[in-house]
């Protein structure tokens, strides 16, 4: 038998995980495949992290097309991108328009490149800690499913 909770092997006429101490149903079980799959996850946090250096947004469709969080943090990390040329675009066109205040538009463009950059780092760290937090702001744009 095996624990739905942790996936530790337990004996047959076990009442409670030797191991986390959750309680367990005596009901006849196959292997649990929510271990298993948590497991996958965890092998592929290098590529879940990876994914967030801009164009490298597929790697967790190519490297683990079934898995729900690859495909979590594979739209996470396009939204970002889209996110940056879109507003990089923007700023562009304002520059040209505006090419007196070439410094505030200097300032403008540089935070934006910071603002950019926390949010870059703020999805690996997740994707390192095996979390599914959106980014903020722009994190519950979904065009992935």
């Amino acid at each position: 038998m095996v624990c739905n909770k942790c996936g530790k092997q337990l004996a047959d006429h076990a009442k409670f995980c030797d191991g986390c101490g959750a309680a367990i149903n005596n009901e006849p079980q196959t292997e649990n495949t929510a271990p298993a799959a948590k497991n996958e996850d965890q092998d592929n946090k290098v590529i879940f992290v990876l994914s967030y250096l801009g164009i490298l947004f597929f790697l967790p469709l190519v490297a683990c097309p079934n898995s729900k969080v690859g495909r979590f943090h594979a739209n996470q990390s396009l939204v970002l991108l889209i996110t940056a040329v879109g507003g990089q675009i923007v700023l562009s066109i304002i520059s040209a328009i505006l090419w007196q205040l070439w410094i505030v538009m200097s300032l403008v463009s540089s935070l934006w490149g910071l603002a950019l950059f926390a949010l870059m780092i703020i999805g690996m760290v997740n994707a390192y800690k095996g979390e599914q937090k959106p980014l903020p702001i722009i994190g519950n744009i979904s065009i992935l499913k």
